[in-house]
C-alpha cells in the first residue's frame, strides 16, 4: 500500500514598499556600514525587533554621510501573511529614533524593486545667505542648508544652470575614484527657487553620480558669485583634458535632501505629478 506524500505549503513572503524620511546629519549615509550607523542599519534592526526576522531592505539609491531625505523609498520581503502596511509602519516607528520616520507603506507586487524601477528622483540643495558680518548660523535657521555670502549674479546663475539640461558628461562632477567609465547622465529638469534668504537648487533625473549634485550646487553658486567664469563652467562639461580652472569642491552634505522618488504608472505612492514645488 502506497502512502501519498503530503503536499508542502509554499513559503509566502509578501513584498512591501516604504517611504522614509530621515535627518542624515547623525548617520553614515544610507547604505549599511561595518560600524552599523547607516540609516539602513537602523531600519533593519527595527525590523528585527518588530518581526523577529532577519529582514534585508533595498533602497532606491544611496545618500552620503550627512545627506537627508524627505522621501527615500525602500522595499523588503516579510515572512508570513499577518503583516499589513499600517502595522509595519507603526511598529517600525516605535523602534526607530525620531531622526528616522516611516511616512508611508504599501503592499507591492513581488517583482517591484525600489532601485531598478525608478523613473525619476528629485533632489533639493538649499543654500542660505548670511551677511558678511555674521560668523555663525543662528540656531533658529534651517539646519539643512549650506551657507553662502551674497551677492550672486542671478543672470549668470541661470545661464550656467541652463547648460546642464539634458544629457552631459559629468566626469568632473563626481568623486574621481568612484567615477564609472560612462559618466553621462541626463538631467530631466533643473531650476533655482529663491526665497527671502534662500537659494534652492532643484534637480530631477533618473540617476546621478556619487556627489554629483553637491558638486553642481557648489560650481553653479561659484559661477553666480563670479568666482569662475561661465566659459570655464561650460568647459567642465566637455570631454578630454582641461586647461587649469578653479578646483571643484562639493557643497556641504547637510544642504542636500532626496525629496521624492517616482515609479511611473505602477508607483505605490502616486502623487499626481513629477514637478518641482512651483509646478515647473
Amino acid at each position: 500500500m502506497s502512502v501519498r506524500k503530503k503536499e508542502e505549503t509554499p513559503f509566502f513572503m509578501p513584498r512591501f514598499a516604504f517611504v522614509v524620511s530621515y535627518d542624515g546629519r547623525g548617520f553614515q549615509g544610507w547604505q549599511s556600514q561595518i560600524r552599523g550607523n547607516a540609516v539602513q542599519d537602523h531600519i533593519e534592526e527595527a525590523f528585527c525587533r518588530l518581526t523577529r526576522q532577519d529582514v534585508r531592505i533595498s533602497g532606491s539609491g544611496r545618500t552620503d554621510t550627512g545627506v537627508s531625505a524627505a522621501g527615500q523609498v525602500f522595499h523588503c520581503d516579510i515572512a508570513g501573511p499577518g503583516w499589513t502596511p499600517d502595522s509595519l509602519s507603526r511598529g517600525l516607528n516605535h523602534f526607530l529614533s525620531p531622526a528616522i520616520r516611516i511616512l508611508q507603506a504599501a503592499a507591492v507586487a513581488p517583482d517591484f524593486h525600489a532601485r531598478h524601477d525608478v523613473v525619476r528622483k528629485i533632489y533639493r540643495y538649499r543654500w542660505v545667505s548670511l551677511s558678511r558680518k555674521a560668523r555663525e548660523v543662528p540656531p533658529t535657521e534651517d539646519p539643512f542648508c549650506g551657507i553662502f555670502f551674497p551677492p550672486v549674479d542671478w543672470t549668470l546663475l541661470q545661464q550656467a544652470t541652463k547648460l546642464l539640461e539634458g544629457a552631459n558628461d559629468f566626469t568632473r562632477f563626481t568623486v574621481q575614484k568612484s567615477c564609472p567609465e560612462d559618466a553621462r547622465r541626463s538631467i530631466d529638469a533643473i531650476q533655482w527657487i529663491a526665497g527671502p534668504n534662500t537659494l534652492d537648487l532643484w534637480v530631477a533625473g533618473r540617476g546621478f553620480l556619487h556627489m554629483m549634485i553637491r558638486y553642481l550646487a557648489m560650481a553653479l553658486l561659484e559661477t553666480g558669485q563670479q568666482k569662475r567664469t561661465l566659459k570655464s563652467f561650460q568647459d567642465l562639461l566637455l570631454p578630454g583634458s582641461l586647461p587649469p580652472v578653479p578646483a571643484l569642491h562639493p557643497a556641504p552634505p547637510q544642504g542636500l535632501s532626496l525629496m521624492r522618488v517616482f515609479y511611473g504608472k505602477n508607483d505605490p505612492f502616486p502623487v499626481g505629478s513629477l514637478t518641482f514645488p512651483n509646478g515647473k
